[in-house]
């Protein structure tokens, strides 16, 4: 006699069982769901951000005034160039940018011949002057577009690029190449942007980390060069920052909404001078009002842009900007970090120049001339002895408040995107007072 099968389990469970498994097995399922979730925008979000900040770094300095040990260093670690190489040949294709206008070039990728191994750091190089004379700020120099007799020239400087992947797309897609970019030291400067900014024909810049005026509220990391700092420490410090990566035109001291201006306009800054100036490298200094010393050939910032204003203010910055260049014949501002309304106006902005008897040029076209003679009186370091004692010591030609001298942009060309052998018109002033220099 055959048996009737039992009853399934759930089948004996009443009614208030059954929806007790329904209820929980419901929220153990969305719990599950939720977890994956999280997971995987965690990773998405790792992916997106930069490998380390360039402030309020808290990593332990080493022994000794402004060394800090490799493990404290706020950057992503690079391997070997033959790796990078390697990656580079199977690697996707650059990040897109604006395409080129006939008549402009790309800026070419690192040439061997202008780089040296960094001591203690293997996989990368400093720039160096080549053998033939061949000079890194001339080499990896942008485009110089015609300019109208009569138009003035006004340049842009955009700090922080490479720090927020996404933004930087976004300046390589809506930017011309006339403005320059910043990649600060701390930066994980992904080769793909790196590549596209080239590509697209923007010139890139190195931005120091420099001790500012407001430290230690303001804090540019464990590789800041410092007056405070030992000669030997602060050597080190370049060297490090000079060898993040290759390919760039010169150096400045914006590094994403701040100057390093106590730095930068102390005494100790002749050492930067000298190293820049003898790897063929510019300067930009980007705190206005002020100068640099020391040997090497560069530019001043004219007016640094508030990157936190809304629309109506950034559109009257650049419009200010756009003054002061018609007042004096050329300006250049500094602008980071960046953000999204600043993108979109400078992006509106350049192509409304031409109409204003303006005309954007990149920031080396307008970082040609020699360092001034004197100190202003005031300086920030006027009242410390030991940096008088040092500059006496030290520095023959020390920092002026006089104006620049004028832009030479007839120095002979090297390499394929160098500025034009010909020299350009010199533009000619309007009538009337010039509009007054704001400070920071």
């Amino acid at each position: 006699m055959s048996r009737l099968p039992a009853a399934s389990f759930w089948r004996r469970l009443p009614p208030s069982g059954r929806l007790f498994f329904k209820f929980w097995g419901g929220v153990s399922v969305v719990a599950l769901l939720a977890a994956i979730s999280l997971q995987e925008l965690s990773a998405l979000h790792r992916s997106a951000m930069p490998a380390a900040r360039p402030h309020g770094v808290t990593a332990e300095k080493a022994s000794g005034p402004g060394n800090a040990s490799p493990e404290s260093v706020p950057a992503a670690p690079e391997a070997p160039a033959s790796v990078r190489q390697e990656a580079a040949d199977t690697s996707s294709a650059a990040a897109p940018g604006m395409p080129l206008p006939p008549g402009v070039h790309a800026i070419p990728a690192p040439l061997p011949d202008l780089l040296e191994d960094a001591p203690g750091e293997p996989g990368h190089s400093l720039p160096k002057i080549g053998a033939d004379g061949a000079l890194p700020r001339r080499v990896y120099a942008a485009t110089v577009p015609a300019v109208p007799p009569g138009n003035a020239r006004v340049a842009i400087l955009l700090d922080g690029f490479g720090l927020s992947e996404d933004l930087s797309r976004v300046a390589l897609q809506s930017l011309p190449w006339t403005i320059s970019f910043a990649i600060p030291a701390y930066a994980p400067a992904r080769q793909t942007l790196m590549d596209g900014a080239r590509q697209s024909g923007h010139e890139i810049f190195l931005s120091l980390p420099m001790e500012p005026s407001t430290a230690p509220l303001d804090d540019e990391g464990p590789r800041a060069l410092g007056y405070d700092h030992t000669p030997t420490a602060d050597k080190q410090n370049l060297d490090w920052a000079l060898s993040r990566f290759s390919g760039y035109v010169g150096a400045t001291n914006a590094f994403s909404g701040l100057d390093g201006d106590a730095y930068a306009q102390s005494p100790d800054f002749r050492m930067v001078s000298k190293e820049l100036d003898a790897r063929g490298l510019r300067y930009l200094n980007a705190t206005p009002g002020t100068s640099w010393v020391g040997p090497v050939v560069g530019g001043n910032a004219a007016i640094t842009l508030d990157t936190d204003a809304d629309s109506s203010g950034v559109d009257g910055q650049l419009a200010h900007l756009v003054e002061m260049a018609k007042g004096s014949g050329q300006a250049i501002a500094v602008a980071g970090p960046m953000r999204p309304v600043l993108l979109q106006r400078l992006a509106e902005w350049s192509r409304g120049l031409g109409d204003k008897g303006v005309t954007l040029v990149p920031v080396s076209a307008l970082c040609d001339n020699p360092a001034p003679a004197h100190i202003p009186s005031g300086s920030v370091h006027q009242d410390r002895p030991e940096a008088a004692a040092h500059e006496a010591g030290s520095v023959r030609s020390p920092l002026t408040s006089s104006p620049p001298a004028p832009v030479t942009v007839g120095e002979p060309a090297i390499g394929p995107s160098a500025v034009t052998a010909t020299p350009l018109p010199a533009p000619v002033a309007p009538s009337g007072p010039a509009a007054p220099k704001p400070g920071r």
